[in-house]
């Protein structure tokens, strides 16, 4: 079996681009910044993979980006401009508002914040991808 027959490199790049646009509009419609786009991406990543396991892998992979991204926009943003922001992940919105300058470290927080983004989100893929994977298991249309 290939790496290619594995993981469907179209199924991660349309998941991580509808999770990005999800995180990038949830200031303007307040359901999005509850639900997150690592959470939709996971679960259209793992529904379109086909099988639990797979999807699950896809879900992770397809939610990290998706965290990379909405990390570095946030980062970036509270840098340059001085601001902070709640963000928009199901599980990292319990901690509260976050900025780059209230940390003291500047613009190399900007990695640590997308990092953190990163991995947080894969929780919230692996929530969409359970969820996505097992609907797609009990109606396979």
């Amino acid at each position: 079996m290939t790496e290619s027959e594995v993981i469907d490199t179209w199924i991660i790049v349309g998941a991580t681009l509808v999770g990005i646009l999800i995180n990038l509009n949830a200031l303007l419609v307040p359901l999005l910044t509850r639900i997150g786009g690592g959470v939709v991406a996971g679960f259209i990543a793992a529904y379109a993979a086909g099988r639990v396991t797979s999807g699950i892998v896809h879900a992770a992979i397809a939610s990290a980006l998706v965290g990379g991204v909405a990390g570095t926009v946030t980062a970036s943003l509270g840098t340059l401009l001085g601001l902070y922001n709640e963000p928009p992940l199901l599980i990292f919105a319990s901690i509260g508002p976050i900025s780059p300058m209230l940390s003291g470290l500047g613009l190399p927080s900007i990695v640590l914040i997308a990092l953190a983004f990163s991995l947080l989100t894969v929780v919230d893929g692996l929530v969409g991808g359970v969820v996505g994977s097992v609907l797609r298991a009990l109606l396979p249309w």
